[in-house]
């Protein structure tokens, strides 16, 4: 009597289901969760490993510059050329030799090719680029990113990423953040800002610009932590698309989250100081509907140590106010002048010759 078999179990059918499942979680695994996305940035441009860092001078200025569609002209609308995008360049850099600040922060930047190209046309380039890589809120790649200059070398370069936070009012873009070892023991900390446009429902465009504040004050507040109990001095500058001092934006809440921790150094500044967006008005072919009081966007943010008895002080700021085409509001970046429709704006930091270190913690 012969003894039965029993069936072998379908392996092939068995292995399957199990690739299946395995290519179903990595997949899950691999789709971004909400909230903010933080990523350590690698430098465009920056010494070779082992070169001394630049001496911390006693003035450090910092700015701020809008470069409108700073773009490399390569499949681009058919008026921006690598021409147009070359003469754009070398009018930015005569403005920003100007204020010689010692660390840059730029919004609307597209590439690296255009930072270096921009950076060859200082007489002394600055030896440390950084450019963001950022999404938009529908996952595609930001084309105008933030971008950093720096002569001081940075300890940490980070982008604050705000496409994957969660509802309707999730901002777009994000930050550039930037933190210097200032060689007393204390830390400067940058974040490089370009908010939410007024194109749009009002509601939304406040609620986008205020949890992007919010999101880089907590950010602040958590690396102000680790570094305790060495004093963090902090700048939060760039274009906000806000000025609270106009008629506009005076019951606006967008810079709320900023309100106590930080001073707006432009506010109360008669307008002819603080004016970093002018008017420009409608030319042969400019359109009348586009003309807007000035005003200063360009907002620079003062931790409020910085505007007291820290380590360090910072001046009031300032704009210089050139490269704007105001007499036709539709001339593009790289003609006639103009740069673009911002002004570039500046503070100077300075060590603060009456501060006292706190006393150093003692144990129970």
């Amino acid at each position: 009597m012969k003894n039965s078999q029993s069936p072998l179990p379908p392996v092939r059918f068995l292995y399957a289901l199990l690739l299946v499942a395995a290519a179903g979680l990595l997949w899950f695994l691999a789709q971004p969760r909400p909230g903010l996305r933080i990523e350590r940035l690698k430098p465009v441009l920056a010494p070779e490993e082992g070169t001394p860092a630049p001496a911390i001078p006693e003035r450090v200025r910092v700015a701020t510059y809008n470069l409108e569609h700073f773009t490399d002209g390569r499949r681009d609308e058919p008026e921006r050329t690598p021409d147009v995008f070359m003469t754009h360049a070398r009018d930015a850099a005569a403005i920003i030799a100007e204020a010689n600040p010692d660390i840059l922060v730029l919004q609307e930047i597209e590439n690296g090719r255009t930072l270096e190209f921009l950076n060859d046309q200082f007489a002394e380039p600055y030896p440390y680029i950084y450019i963001s890589k950022l999404r938009q809120t529908s996952g595609e790649k930001e084309r105008l990113n933030l971008a950093m200059l720096s002569r001081l070398r940075p300890h940490s370069v980070r982008q604050l990423g705000f496409y994957n936070l969660g509802g309707k009012g999730r901002p777009a873009r994000g930050s550039l953040a930037a933190e210097f070892d200032l060689g007393d023991g204390s830390t400067l900390l940058v974040y490089d800002i370009h908010l939410k446009s007024n194109f749009g429902e009002a509601p939304r465009n406040q609620a986008q610009r205020a949890i992007a504040l919010h999101q880089i004050a907590a950010d602040a507040v958590s690396e102000r932590l680790r570094n305790d109990p060495s004093p963090t001095s902090v700048l939060i500058l760039g274009d906000t698309n806000v000025d609270p001092d106009t008629e506009q934006f005076a019951a606006d809440p967008s810079l709320d989250p900023l309100a106590g921790s930080y001073v707006d150094l432009w506010r109360g500044r008669p307008i002819e100081e603080r004016t970093t967006i002018p008017t420009r008005r409608p030319g042969p072919e400019g359109d009348p509907l586009m003309v807007f009081p000035p005003a200063a966007f360009d907002r620079i943010f003062a931790s409020k140590n910085l505007a007291a008895s820290g380590p360090w002080l910072v001046s009031p700021p300032q704009a210089i106010q050139k490269g704007t085409d105001t007499a036709n509001n539709l001339t593009p970046p790289g003609f006639n002048g103009h740069v673009s429709d911002h002004h570039l704006a500046y503070v100077d930091l300075a060590r603060n010759p009456a501060y006292v270190p706190p006393p150093a913690p003692t144990l129970p």
